[in-house]
């Protein structure tokens, strides 16, 4: 994309690293435009209350920072930038306190993504969490909604690759800049995603992943949702930051009960007994939508009866995951012959009950 004039100085001022989005807004709230706030003097910028104590970095960063290489990887990376006095900037963030000024994009985000729910939860999510989140992204996905996570592994991961499968818009929120993508093991996903949705990321393009920059990142989640589910979460999670952010800015907070045994449910249940809804069914979703639960139908797929699959594809679908497995660990479940294998995944993929990934991996569809 071509950079306009005005853009580049909302670009550098976002790239200063202890300017928070909030401290931004002071500043906005100050200066009439990015520009005058690059161009203020140091003594005019310590007179502005709330800013005093940020004077000195700004000012020494504001001499240091590379815009010109910022610019050279924004068109790198394909990006497209979005910021705050762009009419494209997405509504739902515009009431967020803390809205993020600039916004970094690989794909397009579109009005219809204003009906999103944001899927959320641990990353060593167990198979059960998995089906659930797999199954409530489809089912969200076939009537309408965007779904929006993390694209961490676990929970996010599943939700993303299940609105993919179905066809839905997802929306991936990273919690670091565009060069410095985590965790590594999405990269492929991040693209996928980016081919019929959205990744995007608050963070300047040589953000490094670090402790700050996921709870930042988790209101971008909440924010640009209806509503936030928590499938599964331990009771230290950042899907639980999410869930309270999520409170904070207005939305919805729906949490999955699991097996009361479980460690990685702790944390859902403690936000039910807080007054999260627990849900069991997309239906349980809906009814907090009140009418418009009435104009989202699922769209229907034809999908392979019981009867239509062989004891030897069976035994292969038992064995699969929503979670990419390789081949080799396919035939070392199955306990099957290499030949066997690959016929009956041949035949499960032809049958839209599997999809093959790249990599020789195999991954069951919800």
């Amino acid at each position: 994309m071509t950079i306009g004039e005005a853009q580049r100085y909302w670009i550098a001022l976002n790239m200063i690293s202890n300017l928070t989005p909030k401290k931004f807004r002071i500043l906005l709230d100050n200066f009439s435009s990015p520009r005058q706030i690059w161009e203020a003097p140091r003594a005019v910028l310590a007179q502005i209350p709330g800013f005093e104590s940020s004077v000195a970095t700004f000012c020494r960063h504001r001499t240091e920072l590379d815009l010109e290489r910022e610019l050279s990887q924004i068109e790198q990376y394909g990006l497209q930038v979005l910021t705050l006095s762009d009419e494209d900037y997405p509504p739902s963030l515009l009431s967020l306190d803390d809205r993020p000024p600039v916004l970094y994009l690989q794909g397009d985000y579109r009005a219809k993504d204003q009906l999103a729910l944001a899927i959320v939860g641990t990353r060593r999510a167990s198979a059960y969490g998995r089906m659930i989140a797999a199954k409530l992204a489809k089912e969200l996905g076939e009537r309408g909604f965007t779904i929006v996570s993390g694209l961490a592994l676990g929970i996010d991961s599943v939700a993303h690759r299940a609105a993919l499968a179905c066809g839905a818009r997802t929306i991936g929120v990273l919690g670091s800049g565009f060069a410095q993508p985590y965790p590594r093991e999405n990269t492929r996903l991040m693209k996928k995603i980016a081919q019929s949705g959205v990744v995007l990321s608050e963070f300047s393009i040589s953000t490094l992943p670090d402790r700050w920059t996921f709870p930042r990142r988790n209101r971008i989640i909440s924010g640009l949702t209806r509503g936030t589910i928590v499938v599964e979460a331990p009771e230290r999670s950042g899907a639980l930051i999410t869930a309270r952010l999520a409170t904070e800015q207005g939305r919805e907070v729906f949490a999955v009960p699991g097996p009361i045994t479980s460690r990685t449910s702790r944390g859902t249940h403690r936000l039910i007994q807080q007054g999260a809804k627990l849900i069991t069914s997309v239906d349980d979703i809906l009814e907090e939508f009140g009418d418009l639960k009435r104009t989202l139908q699922p769209r229907t797929r034809p999908q392979a009866t019981a009867q239509e699959i062989s004891p030897l594809e069976e035994k292969v679908l038992n064995v699969l995951e929503y979670e990419p497995i390789h081949f080799n660990d396919v035939v070392e479940r199955a306990t099957l012959s290499t030949t066997d294998t690959a016929y009956a995944l041949f035949s499960l993929t032809i049958k839209k009950l599997i999809a093959e990934l790249e990599g020789k991996r195999y991954a069951k569809l919800p």
